[in-house]
């Protein structure tokens, strides 16, 4: 199915696939209600924290971790913003599973009614929708500059 795998790049340079069902297989879902600017009403996302993922590969030294659209978007989020806020890899809106033509099926989505301080330009920008390669970054690859 298009748009069904996630390619996830390790610092080892290695590449992992996984695809909806292995995700929601080998990591526990996260919740949350909030209203993003691309909708007026609020919306339930599901998914995946992103520091489960980091910790579940063992990027214990990872810096920044980018996220790539199939249009090739990609916007890199700091390891700070991720462990402070705590955004999911949506695979879900409102119970449903998102489809490419409806921003999915893998969306970087920030809480902005927890942290209503991150409601601008600048956290908007790192909400990656149509998500289909992540690339962790760390001291280990060589490319903290």
């Amino acid at each position: 199915m298009f748009g069904n795998e996630l390619k996830i790049h390790l610092p080892d340079q290695t590449t992992i696939t996984l695809d909806k069902a292995q995700i929601e297989q080998e990591f526990k879902q996260t919740s949350f209600n909030t209203v993003l600017p691309w909708f007026e009403t609020h919306h339930q996302f599901s998914g995946i924290l992103v520091s489960q993922l980091l910790e579940k590969y063992d990027a214990s030294d990872a810096f920044a971790v980018s996220f790539i659209a199939l249009n090739d978007y990609s916007s890199t989020t700091s390891i700070e913003d991720i462990e402070k806020y705590a955004p999911i890899i949506a695979t879900t809106m409102d119970g449903k599973p998102m489809k490419v033509r409806h921003k999915g099926p893998y969306w970087l989505v920030y809480n902005l009614d927890e942290y209503p301080n991150i409601n601008h330009a600048n956290y908007h920008s790192q909400m990656v929708w149509q998500i289909d390669e992540i690339v962790i970054h760390s001291t280990q690859d060589g490319s903290k500059q």
